[in-house]
């Protein structure tokens, strides 16, 4: 079995990838499905956007975490060998999303 500090670490940054990753997805998602009222429109909203696009993707964050740990319990290093290109994957998606749909 392999050491808890490895595999929790490992969860760690699967959780923290998916995280991001799904930001990126649900922002181009809303962006595409339901576009945003003018500002200058809406003086009073009960609800935020981002908050809410936030708050789903930590959720779904927790979830990479939990199969982050589960492949951590097999190999903390092939694990972690297959962080490098999720976070290319995250990244590039993310820069998209923030040059697309700012």
């Amino acid at each position: 079995m392999r050491p808890r500090g490895e595999r929790a670490l490992v969860a760690f940054a699967f959780g923290v990838v998916v995280a991001a990753l799904a930001y990126a997805a649900l922002r181009v998602l809303e962006a595409a499905l339901f576009p945003e009222a003018d500002p200058a429109i809406v003086i009073w909203s009960d609800r935020s956007r981002f908050v809410w696009r936030a708050l789903i993707a930590t959720y779904l964050g927790g979830m990479g975490a939990f199969g982050g740990y589960a492949l951590g319990g097999r190999s903390a290093r092939a694990a972690a060998s297959l962080l490098p290109p999720v976070v290319l994957v995250g990244a590039t998606l993310l820069a998209l999303q923030g040059a697309l749909w700012p």
